[in-house]
């Protein structure tokens, strides 16, 4: 796993996904681990503070050990000429991820990237594209085609690896950097 670095420095371009309550007009979806039988949950809230909080409860109950939260993006986003996503977070300890999806379509290959937020202090986090993983079901695609950054047609965010418990992610606009 790649080890998160928490910087002041910030190269920020165009938003990719705002929390701020006026400006956000994505509506997250709660996809945990229901769907094979599991009873944990998760789920992305805005605040007036312009705060996304993504939080729930991973339960290992019934095959159960993970939670997660998808956004389709309308339109999709081109990202290109920008290396990867920015976003100022605070943590509870556990390792999160963002999820890119080419399609809207949930049963797509995500291409995810996994990050741990300092518990103390809001901290800068840069995730280049180039780090992201090709995924399904959790687990690494190994002949995938790269992420076609100039269609970014949905996002996640996963907490994952049977990390059991509550668990509470805060964070502020993600942007292009």
């Amino acid at each position: 796993m790649k080890e998160t670095h928490c910087t002041s420095h910030s190269s920020q371009g165009p938003t990719l996904v705002t929390f701020d309550g006026e400006k956000n007009h994505l509506e997250w979806e709660s996809l945990g681990d229901q769907v094979m039988g599991g009873q944990s949950d998760g789920k992305v809230v805005c605040s007036e503070e312009g705060v996304g909080h993504f939080h729930g409860t991973v339960r290992l109950d019934n095959g159960g050990g993970f939670a997660s939260a998808k956004s389709d993006l309308q339109p999709p986003a081109d990202a290109s000429g920008y290396t990867g996503i920015e976003l100022v977070a605070r943590g509870d300890g556990k390792t999160y991820k963002i999820g890119l999806r080419n399609s809207t379509n949930r049963r797509s290959i995500v291409y995810q990237q996994s990050f741990t937020p300092d518990v103390d202090q809001w901290c800068r986090i840069q995730l280049p594209f180039s780090d992201f993983v090709p995924t399904w079901r959790g687990r690494t695609v190994t002949d995938a085609e790269p992420l076609d950054i100039r269609q970014l047609a949905s996002v996640s965010l996963f907490v994952s690896g049977r990390q059991v418990g509550e668990f509470h992610l805060r964070m502020q606009d993600w942007a292009l950097f």
